[in-house]
Formats: C-alpha cells, structure tokens, sequence
C-alpha cells in the first residue's frame, strides 16, 4: 500500500541523447521481457505502438494472437507473447517498447487484533468537523474511485457505492471475493451503521466508485490498473470523481519517469483526480516501487496509533516503507493510523473465510499494512474537497502538507494530516506540484497534443492538461524516441 513533497523537486532537464535501441529501430524490451525471451518463457506484455494502434492491432492479429486488452494510456495492447514473438515484435517498425505487463499486489500485513478501538478519524482531526455546528462535513457528495478488489454491499456503505466496473480479463463481476476492497472502502467512508456507531469511516457520506482490479487472489496485472485510472478520468464529472485511493504496489522497481503506472496516476491528478496511494509493507529503503515512488501522488506511510486519540504514544510501523526513491524524492508524503484498523468486512470473501479469529462480530474485520492508512487519506482528501470543490491536486497536496501534525519520526514525511486544520487555513498553501517533471508517457502526449515531434524546453508548471486527452491526438506524428526511456 503506499510518500513527503520531495525536496523542492527536480530541475527541468531536455531529454538526453537516444538510446541505441531507439536508434537502430528496435522496440525497447523491459529487463523482464529479455529475460523470459533468453529463458525460453512466455510472458504477459504491454506491445507499445510507435504510431497507430490500429495498426499494431492487426500486427497482433496476423499472427494469431486474439486474446488481447487495450491499454491507451501506455498507447498499447497487453497480450501474452511466446519468445519468439516476443522476437517478432521486437523488430516490428509500429512497435516503441514491450512493457512487462507486472502483477500488482495489495498491500496488507497480517492482521493484529490486539485492540478493539479504531482511533484513526479523530488522529485525522476527521471529527471536528463532522460536528462542526455551522457547517459540517462529511465527504457528502464527493466520488472516490477505490481501485482494488471490488466493493462488496455492506450496511455501513449503503446505498452510496455508484458506480461499479471490472477491469481484470480473467475475472467477471465486480464483488469483493477477495475482501481487500470492502475493507479499505469502510476506512474511506463507512458509516457505522451495523456497529451503531463504533466503527465510522473518515467520509461517512462519501460516494463510492468500485473500479475492480483484482483477480480475487490479491493480484492484478498493470493493464487493468492502467484502464480502471483511465475509466475514472472519463467518467469524473459524471459520478464526480474526485479523489482515487490505490492501496496497492507494482512489483517491479522502475523510475517513476517510465512507469506505465506512473503515466496513468500523473494523468489523472493532471486532469484533476487527488491521487492518494499506499507506501508499501517493506521497512526501510524501499520507496521505489509504482506508484508510491511518484513524486505527484500523495503517497501514505503507517503508524501504529496504539489505539488512542493522543499522537503522544504512536511509533512508525515497523512495515511502513520509506526513503528514496529511484529518482531522489523523499517518500512518504505523510503518515496515517495502519495497525489494529477495524473496517468492513465482505462476507464469505477470502478474509472472511482465512481469518476467522480476526473478523470483530459479523460484520468487521482487523487488519494492518499501508493499504489500510492510504484511505485514511483519502477520506480526508474527500472532506476537504467538500469544503474547497474547485481546489486542483497539486493545492491540495501543498495544503495537507503545510498543516500537517509532524512527528518526530523517521519515514513518517510531513506527518498526519489534519484535515479540520487544513480546511480552517485561509486560503492555498502553494502547489506541490512545481518544479516537478513529468513521466515520459505524458511528454509524448503533449507532443502528440501540440503536433511536435521533439521534445520541447518547456515549464511544466505552466502546461494545462484539461484539453489534454489520449483519445483526441494523433500518434502517428510522434517521435517516440524524442524522450530518452533508460534501460
């Protein structure tokens, strides 16, 4: 599950010289995808097209590949290619790269029910302003996009998931077989209904947006990932999508610059969308996997609260990643309760059926890990959007920032966001998101936008993405190698 605003971000540079690869015409192959090549092993892929994906298509097709999934924001199709195909393609003229198509797990560590108390809204300062008596807030309103295992009907939910949508080919439905998704929801937006009040969410009024991914074993592969972002770009004025929670992490280190999953989170906090993910369950070091390391994102480590409203006696999750990243940003962003949560639990789902001893009653269940503190975040996001409905992302993020509660901790960033603090500030903190430089993927399309074909010496900061979509850009004029992609 998944980082702090890092230092000042980075410098804007040109793209250096082209690599060799983009040189002599060949595809770019990921180190996995060589790998399974020389091993003789068939692999899932993302064929990435230099220009039309029609094209690339019917590339697919003539050699008899049908099962095949579009992914438009890496302008690919995810399919599985023996070697020699994977050789095949590699030379094919419409082909810029084949992208290890990596599974992405959920990010839990084993459940700990050594207390029965969840203090986590108030950590958040999420109660003041549910009882605030001018004007109280409650996430009423506001869409939050949980991309994960699926939703399963709860009453502390209700009524309020609106939308429902699967993502992954070898499954069908959008329950929550799984569980994952059902408990990160409650933490986002559970009203207490079925525990009269005990157990409440941080949002409880919050609308919920299932985009499921998951296979049902805690696995999804990058291409449904990638299309779930995408949907909920497409679809945000429609169930007013504000905030996605991803409480999940790539299983490939790669520079954020060219992550495929990096691409999809940046596109939609540049079209709008407060990305909120978890930082990972690996300790120390380890801030270097999609998309926690991406220095747009809001990215959220895990403290153990000990149970209690007081930050007096709290202590950074032993799990909790943190450090830096590939690209030397300081991760995480901030911190939020992920130890001893108790949250909603997705009847017969494989937490419910492996996990007896920790489910609370009938309808609740105990669980640590990153992915349990992200949506803590994001329940807050979704308040003070609430409060402030034109704030854009990057606003937002500097707000949280600057009003955050600091601990004296290392890996905890900023600290815990205080959200009732964070609406009471008159005014925008600054945006989070200056001097920063985006991935590759969004450089291509600005070019595509703007029908360049190299890449330009351009302020970042200055560039509007609100007209910027993959579906109205012609691809073909595109020089894929006008961006250096590394190895």
């Amino acid at each position: 599950m998944a980082a702090l605003l890092a230092a000042g971000g980075l410098a804007l540079t040109i793209v250096p010289a082209v690599p060799a690869w983009a040189a002599s015409n060949q595809a770019h192959l990921d180190r996995q995808v060589l790998k399974a090549m020389q091993a003789g092993r068939s692999i899932r892929v993302i064929v990435v097209a230099r220009g039309d994906l029609n094209i690339l298509q019917s590339d697919l097709r003539r050699t008899g590949l049908e099962h095949t999934v579009r992914v438009p924001i890496a302008h690919g199709i995810a399919v599985e290619l023996t070697p020699a195909l994977i050789d095949h393609f590699r030379v094919d003229a419409n082909v810029a790269r084949l992208i290890y198509d990596a599974p992405v797990t959920l990010s839990d560590t084993p459940f700990n029910p050594t207390a029965l108390a969840t203090a986590y809204p108030a950590v958040a300062d999420a109660v003041t302003i549910w009882s605030n008596p001018v004007a109280p807030l409650t996430g009423q309103g506001i869409g939050v996009a949980v991309i994960d295992s699926g939703i399963a009907s709860h009453p502390d939910l209700g009524d309020r998931i609106i939308a429902s949508q699967d993502f992954n080919p070898n499954v069908t439905g959008t329950d929550d077989a799984y569980g994952h998704g059902t408990a990160v929801s409650g933490i986002i937006a559970g009203d207490g209904t079925a525990s009269l009040g005990q157990y409440i969410g941080v949002a409880p009024q919050a609308n919920l947006i299932n985009l499921r991914v998951n296979d049902g074993t805690g696995g999804a592969p990058t291409s449904a990932i990638m299309n779930a972002i995408l949907w909920a770009v497409v679809n945000r004025k429609t169930y007013n999508i504000r905030v996605l929670n991803l409480s999940l992490q790539a299983s490939v280190q790669e520079s954020y610059r060219t992550s495929a999953i990096d691409a999809a989170v940046e596109y939609a906090w540049l079209k709008g969308l407060v990305v909120v993910v978890a930082a990972g369950n690996s300790g120390p070091d380890s801030a270097l996997y999609a998309p926690a390391n991406d220095p747009y994102v809001i990215t959220v480590g895990a403290t153990d609260d000990q149970g209690t409203p007081s930050t007096a006696d709290d202590a950074l999750a032993s799990f909790s990643s943190y450090g830096l990243t590939q690209d030397g940003f300081t991760k995480p962003d901030v911190v939020a309760p992920g130890r001893r949560i108790i949250t909603t639990l997705a009847p017969n789902s494989s937490f419910a059926l492996n996990y007896p001893s920790f489910m609370v009653g009938t309808q609740y269940i105990q669980l640590s890990g990153t992915s349990v503190a992200a949506p803590v975040v994001s329940g807050a996001a979704a308040l003070y959007i609430e409060s402030n409905p034109t704030v854009r992302p990057g606003q937002l993020k500097g707000v949280l920032l600057a009003t955050s509660n600091h601990l004296a901790l290392t890996g905890t960033g900023a600290g815990y966001p205080d959200v009732a603090h964070a609406i009471a500030y008159p005014g925008l903190l600054g945006n989070a998101d200056h001097g920063l430089d985006p991935n590759n993927y969004l450089k291509v399309l600005y070019m595509a936008a703007k029908n360049l074909t190299t890449m330009p010496l351009v302020s970042w900061d200055t560039v509007s993405w609100d007209t910027v979509s993959w579906d109205s850009v012609s691809w073909d004029s595109v020089s894929w190698d006008a961006v250096s992609w590394g190895s």
